[in-house]
């Protein structure tokens, strides 16, 4: 009996030391739009955080939003060439009204993110869902342009090599008969200040990526250890390698997209394992996927 009380109370110091060193992952706090499990950006299961997320599922993609830091935790879309059409840019910059509705019952002194929260402040409005994704229809194009969708990035990042390897992914869409299943989102581990009227959007240090690459006729249950995978991690800087200081001047730095490598994006390829401890984010199926 000793022996077996022994045994019980080191399980239970053992069990202890367990959860006293795991993560605490936060829960969802509403789902907005479509069922999950009728969304096809999902891969496998939703990323675990611990920061604030409600959940924003829609045809065009998936965003975590964070209510606090007013952006998108990450965000996650599937890339088929079905989704390539005629139509065009929208350019049209808009308050998420189904999350401004959420909000406005639900929270009071919390509020969707208006597109002239990022005037003068030096700093584009940075797609996560790329325009250029979704250009099957109007609808679907606009719906990128959405707010929500958006993190303060720098003319540099947003304009060259971030879409350096947006262009590249739909490269593989197109001229090679790929399927993309991709996520991405800020990162904030050195301090660039607040933009907004009230200084309540925290501009990122970093924005990262990860890219699973599929054969056109393969869906996401073909996801193993194996699939190939595109990870970056991409410093939000200015075109000099310098950072952006916590209070921008209306002086922002002018960009040079005319000479740049459109292969500049590789030197910032990193893994899996280095985005979650940066980003405090697990993408438990990366790992967990192999057949």
């Amino acid at each position: 009996m000793k022996k077996l009380l022994k045994k019980i109370l080191l399980s239970c110091v053992f069990l202890s030391t367990i959860l006293a060193f795991s993560p605490v992952f936060a829960e969802v706090e509403a789902v907005l739009g479509s069922p999950l499990n009728k969304n096809e950006s999902l891969v496998l299961e939703l990323p675990k955080i611990s920061a604030p997320e409600i959940i924003l599922s829609r045809e065009q993609y998936i965003i975590s939003y964070n209510k606090v830091r007013r952006a998108p935790n990450w965000a996650a879309w599937k890339l088929e060439l079905n989704q390539f059409g005629d139509s065009g840019r929208s350019n049209d910059f808009a308050v998420d009204t189904e999350l401004k509705n959420y909000l406005d019952k639900k929270e009071g002194n919390k509020t969707a993110v208006d597109p002239e929260d990022y005037r003068r402040s030096c700093y584009d409005r940075g797609h996560q869902t790329p325009s250029a994704d979704r250009t099957n229809t109007e609808a679907n194009n606009q719906t990128t342009f959405l707010m929500s969708n958006m993190i303060p990035q720098t003319a540099y990042l947003n304009r060259v090599v971030w879409e350096h390897l947006e262009a590249y992914s739909r490269s593989l869409v197109k001229l090679q008969g790929k399927k993309l299943y991709i996520i991405a989102g800020p990162i904030y581990d050195k301090d660039l200040g607040s933009i907004g009227p009230d200084k309540d959007i925290p501009v990122p240090s970093k924005n990262f990526k990860i890219i699973f690459i599929l054969n056109a006729d393969q869906s996401f249950s073909d996801i193993s250890a194996s699939t190939e995978k595109i990870a970056v991690v991409m410093p939000n800087i200015y075109q000099d390698g310098t950072a952006p200081g916590k209070s921008p001047s209306d002086n922002c730095p002018n960009i040079d997209t005319n000479h740049e490598d459109k292969n500049d994006w590789i030197k910032y390829k990193t893994t899996i394992d280095v985005i979650e401890k940066s980003s405090g984010i697990s993408f438990s199926y990366a790992h967990n996927t192999i057949k």
